[in-house]
């Protein structure tokens, strides 16, 4: 039953790591099946944990009112279900908030500071951008849940087969019979976070803005899911 668990989140792993609506190539796959022979599964997770704040970090130091991103710990809750999406999207929302009125208290000293090294990009930029990332992140907790629901049921179906069938073939049936409602999933996911990233662009190019950003969150995700790849392919060792 364990590696039962583990095989599923090879399916778990193809759709969470595409919330960023970008395609998994094969040279991708076969970059992830490497690292799993050259990287353990520890060093993998420590990849994973600095390259989201290394985003988060390049963002705050840009612009005002950037929230932080769910924790390995708030994403592992969500896609069991201890967490719901809704609980996880409220608290999102929260640390947004409160990121914004911490923002507003120090703005003053920020004016003020002949030091300071944050580029002044103007507060409907910063804006645009933290909104559009809470979006992201809200997305990403929408499709863990999903993820999280088709394991669970996969996992039943699994328990309720005969015992003689509960073996690799019985596994594969189940998973494979819902594979289409996995890449169904991740095509939503897709069309999803594109068009967020679209109207992010748009936003910025309408306000005279730089849109690089666009690229750099891009970039991010797309480490971010080659390196979620190995990890899950890792489990399978």
């Amino acid at each position: 039953m364990k590696r039962f668990g583990k095989i599923f989140l090879i399916i778990v792993a193809v759709i969470a790591v595409l919330f960023a609506g970008l395609c998994l190539w094969q040279w991708d796959n076969i970059t992830a099946v490497v690292k799993t022979f050259t990287t353990s599964e520890e060093e993998i997770k420590k990849e994973m944990d600095d390259a989201k704040k290394k985003l988060e970090e390049e963002l705050k130091n840009e612009y005002n009112g950037i929230v932080s991103d769910f924790t390995a710990e708030e994403e592992t809750k969500i896609l069991s279900g201890e967490m719901t999406v809704e609980e996880a999207v409220k608290q999102l929302k929260k640390r947004y908030e409160d990121t914004k009125n911490a923002e507003v208290e120090k703005q003053s000293e920020k004016d003020n500071s002949k030091t300071s090294t944050k580029k002044t990009t103007g507060p409907e930029v910063d804006r645009l951008i933290a909104e559009k990332t809470v979006e992201l992140y809200s997305l990403k907790a929408y499709y863990l849940g999903q993820l999280g629901q088709l394991e669970a049921t996969v996992k039943s179906e699994y328990l309720k087969l005969p015992k003689e069938k509960r073996n690799l073939v019985g596994k594969q049936e189940i998973v494979s019979r819902y594979m289409g409602k996995a890449l169904g999933l991740m095509n939503q996911c897709d069309a999803s976070v594109e068009g967020i990233l679209t109207e992010l662009q748009s936003g910025l190019k309408a306000l005279g803005a730089d849109t690089a950003v666009v690229g750099k969150i891009r970039s991010a995700y797309e480490n971010e899911k080659n390196l979620k790849k190995s990890y899950y392919y890792s489990l399978l060792n």
